[in-house]
């Protein structure tokens, strides 16, 4: 097998492409391949695929997987076909994607490490420009995010927003159950889900049967306006509920602590997380200390028994009796002496729809964390991100779990 043969079987090239010269520049380090079309050639339109003359060529330049040590240039003078229906038509390269600089297999190359690395670490690694690197990405996560539109069939959704910069700048992380981002989009507002909802087809929409969120009004108010059935789909996460009534149970500590007599006083100093522990973590002292707190703190006392109350009738089989349960946790907490306890029995009453679904299809907003969690730490590894879309595209290209395989007449490569 000669030079060309062999540059054309690694191009993996096809009639009417061809290998024309080699060229080895020893002080660059580089080999240039010389690719061309065989002559008299008569080529296709790309759009209607109908025989056309060739109008010009354009040349190109592309950078290929280095050969042993020297980085490898494939060029070539591109046809451009003048068709009668569509104009003048650029013919597409089989070795390389639409207005890219890297072939398919270089790029594939690229993203393979992205995988494992940062931006600026590969960009290092290889020599190229911070831009490129990131232009390699943001066509792959285009590629996956138009098969993802197209495929789209989750049933269990969830919503959570997630810091992209200090100051109270946030985006809104739209994933599955399973734990896959869907969609990003900015801020953490009505709007925020409402222009993801609108992306999706009527059966899509249809195809939802829970949309998992905390008690972020903006949610709730876009998920009513655009998703068909919401009050029986929408469920509020049990680990927020907890969480608020928590801060009340520490809320109300705080507020009675300094009103205790001196020696109760001293005794209650650093007993925050006794109202907090579970039961698999309350031994016999604590225990009897918790006992004596709740005689000499009785608001506290109170907020932390409507906790403990709301957690076991969480943590009950579903069935026809949970709503009325629930209904009386609302008048018990409407009685009690501590006035924020009141406000969330409120809150509870307006939003028990959504903790019932919770319960009955048994969903939460545990995966959404998770990748909330892997998300701050990718912004962390890489220092931050120079603007909100490219840390979009940064989180679909890692935590999306899209298709981004390179298609053409030539290569068929997965990612």
């Amino acid at each position: 097998m000669d030079e060309k043969s062999l540059y054309a079987h690694i191009l993996n090239l096809s009639a009417p492409w061809q290998v024309n010269s080699l060229s080895l520049d020893e002080n660059a380090g580089s080999v240039t391949v010389i690719v061309g079309i065989v002559e008299n050639t008569r080529l296709a339109c790309p759009t209607c695929c109908k025989s056309c003359p060739v109008h010009d060529h354009r040349h190109g330049k592309w950078r290929h997987l280095d050969t042993c040590q020297f980085a490898t240039i494939v060029e070539a003078d591109v046809p451009r076909i003048m068709c009668q229906e569509h104009g003048c038509q650029t013919l597409p390269v089989p070795w390389a994607g639409p207005s890219s600089r890297y072939t398919l297999l270089f790029e594939l190359f690229v993203l393979s490490w992205l995988k494992i690395s940062t931006v600026d670490a590969v960009r290092k690694q290889l020599k190229l420009s911070w831009n490129a690197v990131d232009g390699i990405m943001t066509r792959a996560v285009k590629r996956g995010l138009a098969r993802i539109k197209k495929t789209l069939s989750a049933r269990h959704m969830n919503v959570d927003e997630v810091a992209f910069k200090k100051g109270y700048r946030y985006i809104t992380v739209i994933s599955d159950r399973e734990g896959r981002a869907l969609a990003l989009t900015d801020e953490r507002g009505t709007e925020s889900l409402a222009s993801y909802l609108r992306t999706l087809t009527d059966s899509q929409l249809k195809a939802i049967k829970t949309f998992s969120m905390d008690m972020n009004a903006g949610y709730i108010r876009a998920a009513r306006i655009h998703l068909p059935g919401a009050v029986e789909k929408i469920a509020f996460d049990r680990f927020h509920v907890a969480k608020q009534l928590g801060e009340i149970v520490d809320k109300t500590r705080q507020n009675e602590h300094p009103r205790l007599p001196v020696d109760s006083h001293r005794q209650a100093k650093g007993t925050r997380f006794l109202w907090q522990y579970s039961e698999k973590w309350m031994t016999e002292p604590r225990q009897e200390k918790l006992a004596w707190l709740r005689e000499q703190m009785q608001l506290t006392s109170q907020c932390w028994t409507l906790k403990e109350l709301a957690k076991e009738i969480w943590n009950r089989p579903w069935g026809d009796k949970r709503r009325a349960d629930w209904q009386q946790w609302i008048a018990l907490a409407r009685s009690c002496d501590v006035p924020i306890m009141k406000n969330m029995a409120g809150t509870i009453s307006k939003r028990l729809y959504g903790i019932l679904n919770s319960m009955k299809h048994r969903v939460s907003n545990g995966n959404a964390e998770a990748l909330n969690r892997k998300i701050r730490l990718l912004r962390i590894k890489a220092r931050g991100y120079r603007n909100r879309e490219r840390f979009k595209v940064a989180v679909m290209f890692h935590y999306g779990r899209l298709n981004m395989a390179f298609i053409s007449s030539t290569y068929v490569t997965p990612l």
